[in-house]
């Protein structure tokens, strides 16, 4: 029975077919009805021939289980895996969710370069699914706009959805287990089954098998296949040659073979299907230009060439090569992904195999020549993506999200996000600074009340002086303990308050929906206060060193050291380790650095000079005795004051630019939300079953 046949029937008394959506070489992909629910879903069934094929069949019931891994709300949800018989056939299903929406592939085709803003979110999402992918052992292999579905939230925005985990690679499985998955074609409606991609064309597919030697061998060259082969001499260079012949409707066909740089690379060749006892077969499809079987290539780089090589013009250069994979082939295919949104063109283009040399040996084309207006720091991230050592790469995909993310956002946007965070969460900042400023207020109130008070009693009546008396001078020891106390009190303060408002501010930025308190917060200074107050102190006194020395030295120290507060809060460093840490991630974004220190410098003195020089003024205006040191201690009251509102502005400053560091590096942020998981303990039954269901989601 042909696959076609199977519309109008019932598939397990649950699935009644609807239509073909889609067709492949190894099956189709319906519309179905869960019978259950009234509810359509998309269902992959493989062709009856396979069927007979036990190790095909444990493939196909891998691919189930790889896809039913993945828990990620932005990877097709795969709801049920079975064995039907129809008309006396046993035939194996997949079934997986309807998608509305269309693929990234068609918005590419109509709208070339994308907003930059488009581009992070794209990113984001598809890095996301890709990463908790890359968390489970599965490598997904075969990225690329086809693949990422972009499906309407009904919020006016979209939720990205990865596609198509059958050429995925599990890390646990040879590569003698891969094979390639169905592919379909677009839909009249703007609607496509999960899995499936619109690049098809209504050709029929054939079947074939890359078998693969574990050394290198010279092989004939069949009419209309394809040979990868190694040459004769290490010292050869790559070379593509394709002959061309005339297939029976007179169109040409490529005949192609390509010989790798080394010698030790294995031979490769495409052949009709059959099974070898001493190599390794790997499934592929292809699209052919009449009914009858051929074994070409096609020459079109968005075609499939195979289950181990991908689409080639998203493919990694270890995996034009053949070699073994791991995450950082699916990074290097975001870079190209990334690359083409932002350019409106990809890397490399060309023929399959020419696609393939370019991977392998040429340097990409710098992005910012493609489009100017992309942030340098940004196409850097994207260009470090397309390196040709996966060791040159970004080390995750959340990493290399990371790092889209914070070079596309500048300066400016930082201070925004600072202010917005400031006054939205204004009342939690202001309960922190002024439980720790409240005791040094009351004493600078009880200074100032004071010498005013004596500066009035000392008036000499008959002159309109001020009396000075003989005891007047005991008062000079008493201020100067007083400054020493005042200046270890702030500095103490200054610290508790900068941890406590680095921990909530990171907070809003990795968990926002997680209840912010300010007793969790100080729990956390706490419990580091001590290496909080020895960075600070260390550093403290390199400055005074610098200054001594030389004013440069003391300023490029500043810079440095100003991430020092956050990285002891957030990564537990200290001392010289915390100071060399900062040090680091300064170097990551120094300009950044230092305009934000520029506006912390800035911003309290315009304060104080808003409300502090008027006050000053006056007294000097009305005449007032002492007044030179009544506008003094008026001033230093004022300060303190206004040190309430601006320190935990400051420190939320500080905070957003540590995180902007860590991700420009491409660095994740998980150890932190670890730690919010630790100091943030249920207190409900609702709190610890949602934790407890979190863990083990996390753990499946």
């Amino acid at each position: 029975m042909g696959l076609t046949q199977l519309t109008g029937e019932v598939l397990d008394e649950k699935y009644r077919i609807e239509r073909e959506l889609g067709k492949g070489g190894m099956g189709s992909v319906y519309l179905a009805t869960h019978l259950g629910t009234g509810r359509p879903v998309a269902v992959k069934v493989i062709t009856p021939q396979f069927m007979m094929n036990d190790e095909f069949v444990e493939r196909f019931k891998r691919e189930a289980k790889a896809a039913g891994r993945l828990h990620h709300p932005n990877v097709v949800n795969v709801t049920d895996f079975g064995f039907a018989h129809v008309e006396g056939e046993r035939i194996a299903y997949l079934v997986m969710e309807y998608l509305d929406g269309c693929t990234l592939a068609e918005v590419l085709a109509e709208e070339s370069q994308l907003p930059i803003d488009w581009v992070v979110d794209i990113i984001e999402q598809t890095s996301s699914a890709v990463a908790e992918a890359h968390q489970q052992g599965i490598i997904h292999r075969d990225l690329k706009p086809d693949n990422i579905w972009l499906e309407p939230n009904r919020r006016g925005g979209y939720t990205v959805k990865v596609l198509d985990f059958g050429l995925a690679k599990l890390g646990d499985i040879q590569a003698a287990d891969d094979y390639a998955g169905l592919e379909t074609s677009s839909l009249s409606e703007g609607k496509r089954p999960a899995g499936s991609s619109a690049t098809m064309s209504d050709q029929p597919r054939t079947t074939g098998i890359i078998q693969q030697d574990t050394y290198a061998q010279t092989t004939e060259l069949s009419e209309a296949a394809t040979q990868v082969q190694s040459p004769a001499r290490e010292d050869d260079s790559t070379l593509i040659v394709e002959p061309v012949h005339s297939n029976n409707n007179g169109a040409e066909e490529a005949v192609t073979q390509i010989l790798p740089v080394r010698a030790a690379q294995a031979a490769t060749q495409v052949q009709p299907v059959r099974e070898s006892e001493n190599q390794q077969t790997l499934m592929f499809e292809q699209t052919t230009a009449d009914n009858q079987a051929r074994h070409t290539v096609p020459a079109e780089g968005l075609t499939r060439v195979g289950s181990i090589l991908g689409t080639p013009i998203y493919m990694s250069p270890e995996q034009c090569r053949s070699e073994p994979l791991d995450a950082r082939s699916d990074i290097y295919s975001l870079g190209v992904i990334a690359y083409q949104m932002l350019a409106g063109e990809p890397p490399f283009k060309g023929p399959a195999f020419e696609l393939m040399k370019l991977h392998i040996e040429a340097p990409p084309p710098p992005l910012r020549e493609k489009r100017r207006k992309v942030p340098k720091r940004m196409a850097a991230a994207v260009m470090s993506s397309l390196a040709k050592s996966p060791a040159d790469r970004p080390a995750s995909a959340d990493g290399f999200a990371s790092a889209i993310r914070a070079t596309a956002d500048g300066t400016g946007a930082l201070l925004r996000r600072s202010f917005a965070l400031y006054v939205e969460h204004f009342p939690k900042f202001f309960r922190v600074t002024f439980l720790m400023y409240l005791p040094l207020i009351l004493l600078h109130i009880a200074l100032l009340i004071s010498g005013t008070m004596s500066a009035t009693s000392g008036r000499d009546e008959s002159t309109g002086g001020v009396k000075f008396e003989v005891g007047a001078s005991a008062s000079g020891p008493l201020e100067v303990i007083l400054s020493i106390v005042m200046f270890f009190a702030n500095f103490f303060i200054n610290a508790v308050i900068v941890g406590a408002t680095i921990r909530l501010v990171t907070q809003l930025f990795l968990s926002p929906l997680r209840p912010l308190q300010v007793r969790t917060a100080y729990a956390a200074v706490k419990k580091r206060l001590k290496a909080l107050l020895v960075t600070l102190v260390i550093s403290s006194i390199r400055l005074i060193l610098g200054l001594i020395l030389l004013v440069i030295p003391a300023v490029i120290m500043f810079i440095n050291y100003s991430l020092a507060a956050p990285v002891v809060m957030m990564e537990g460093l200290k001392g010289r380790a915390a100071l060399k840490r900062s040090k680091a991630l300064v170097k990551r974004c120094r300009w950044s650095v230092i305009v934000i220190l520029l506006c912390q410098w800035a911003i309290p003195f315009i304060a104080t000079s808003i409300v502090a020089l008027p006050v000053a003024f006056a007294l000097k205006m009305s005449k007032t005795p002492n007044a030179p040191e009544i506008a003094g201690r008026v001033t230093s009251t004022i300060v303190v004051m206004l040190n309430v509102l601006i320190v935990p502005f400051i420190a939320t400053l500080t905070a957003l630019l540590y995180l902007k560091a860590r991700q420009i590096g491409g660095e994740t942020l998980r150890e932190v939300l670890s730690q919010f998981e630790e100091e943030d303990t249920p207190r409900t039954k609702w709190q610890m079953r949602m934790r407890e269901r979190l863990q083990t989601t996390s753990k499946s």
